[in-house]
């Protein structure tokens, strides 16, 4: 059983439905008064990775409900939406995370691949280079830095 949750785990952190906290990247603490997200949000997530992308969703959103300055809950619905197809929802979603809670990296990654995908070039690069200043040691940063560069070269 243990193996089979350490398994599970890992999967959920290899798709970023898991991440790790911030305090153990060395980030702020979590605002006074807020909940430990990766605890709060850890049944939804597991319904996500497990495919249940509707019931995650609801969960999501009765989170948003009780902490509607959450950029963690908002950017853990965009990804539930996101995975429903509703892109529209999702990048709405993403957007706000990024406004209710500024220093919330994932909100950002996830805002810059929609609008990558929309061809918004300028404002991926944009929130590209805000995830790159808000996680500078993230192991995705030589990758999102080639994002960056390619989404400048484009033309809107």
């Amino acid at each position: 059983m243990r193996a089979f949750t350490a398994k599970l785990l890992a999967v959920a952190f290899a798709s970023g439905l898991l991440a790790i906290g911030s305090s153990a990247l060395g980030l702020p603490a979590q605002a006074k008064g807020d909940p430990n997200w990766d605890v709060a949000l850890k049944d939804a997530n597991h319904l996500l990775a497990i495919g249940e992308s509707e019931k995650a969703a609801a969960i999501f959103e009765s989170k948003i409900k009780k902490y509607p300055n959450s950029g963690a809950c908002h950017t853990a619905l965009g990804r539930a939406l996101k995975r429903l197809g509703k892109l529209d929802q999702a990048k709405t979603e993403f957007l706000r995370s990024t406004e209710v809670e500024p220093n919330y990296a994932d909100g950002f990654y996830e805002l810059g691949v929609l609008q990558e995908s929309d061809k918004e070039w300028a404002e991926a690069a944009n929130a590209f280079t805000r995830y790159v200043e808000l996680k500078p040691d993230s192991g995705q940063r030589r990758t999102i830095e080639d994002r960056i560069l390619y989404c400048k070269g484009q033309k809107e």
